[in-house]
């Protein structure tokens, strides 16, 4: 199990990279347009869900975390309205910033205490 905790460790060292990464492509997007905050919260959330779910498999909680973890994305994507391409791109970084916003705060928090 401390094998898969090191998974969590690791990536969560290299979130501040992924959330600067983010922050650069909603700026590209922005320019471009077709922003739907309603898309934007959904997604950012259902990669929180997946980042904690991730977690807590990660931390020996249980398989079940995993499989749950892993089926969240699909949740931003069954209900986000999706017109045009630009709106996916959307969807899609939204969910990336919001799993690594909370592998941010799990490193600031957490592992800080260790």
């Amino acid at each position: 199990m401390q094998e898969t905790r090191k998974i969590g460790e690791s990536l969560a060292n290299k979130a501040i990279w992924a959330v600067l990464s983010c922050c650069a492509l909603f700026a590209i997007l922005a320019v471009n347009g077709g922003l739907n905050i309603g898309n934007v919260a959904l997604s950012a959330g259902a990669g929180g869900l997946s980042a904690v779910l991730l977690l807590a498999y990660w931390h020996g909680k249980g398989g079940s975390f995993f499989i749950f973890g892993l089926g969240a994305p699909l949740l931003a994507i069954m209900f986000s309205e999706l017109p045009d391409f630009l709106s996916l791109a959307w969807v899609i970084n939204s969910f990336f910033s919001g799993f690594a916003l909370i592998l941010l705060l799990y490193k600031l928090t957490v592992l800080r205490k260790q």
